[in-house]
């Protein structure tokens, strides 16, 4: 339910959010430490080729759920004594994270439909979850002038890319 209601929050773009001066390389590390915990039990290694700091002006909450959203989809549709990557740069004051799993991947055809609500893959059926995740990743990146976009990884898995501008990242809705 909580789900849902973040959802219609950010698609309805209701709500004050709370705008914070954050180095985001700091909450993605925080993620990436518990993830990597976490896969730990699973044989998966996670990997992070980290980028330098990235300061600016963004809803951490949201940040840190979209980040969190991808790297945990990747962890869950990875197969046991997997890898899971990420790759963090800093391009043209955008930072880029991929995030790089070993699982079955996402046919080409379903890549933009899994960022719609309630849309999963179709290898994704088995597993619990509700097809909101990344829904709100790419609503959540966008609110702060970035995007979102799927791949296929070059080994099979899928590959997520989430993109955030350092000068727009705390523009809401095309405002200023």
């Amino acid at each position: 339910v909580g789900e849902i209601l973040t959802l219609a929050r950010l698609t309805a773009g209701s709500g004050d959010r709370a705008v914070q001066t954050l180095d985001l390389m700091d909450l993605l590390n925080e993620i990436v430490e518990d993830a990597t915990f976490e896969a730990q039990a699973r044989g998966i290694a996670v990997s992070h080729d980290r980028a330098a700091a990235f300061v600016a002006e963004v809803d951490g909450e949201l940040i840190y759920r979209a980040f969190e959203n991808v790297i945990r989809n990747a962890l869950k549709y990875s197969p046991d004594n997997s890898r899971v990557s990420i790759c963090s740069q800093i391009v043209d004051g955008t930072l880029r994270v991929t995030v790089t799993d070993e699982g079955p991947g996402v046919p080409v055809s379903e890549l933009e439909r899994i960022f719609q609500p309630f849309s999963r893959g179709t290898d994704a059926a088995a597993l619990n979850g509700f097809g909101l995740g990344l829904a709100i990743t790419r609503q959540a990146i966008e609110q702060h002038g970035g995007r979102v976009t799927a791949s296929t990884a070059a080994r099979g898995g899928l590959a997520v890319t989430l993109e955030i501008p350092q000068a727009t990242a705390h523009k809401r809705g095309g405002a200023t």
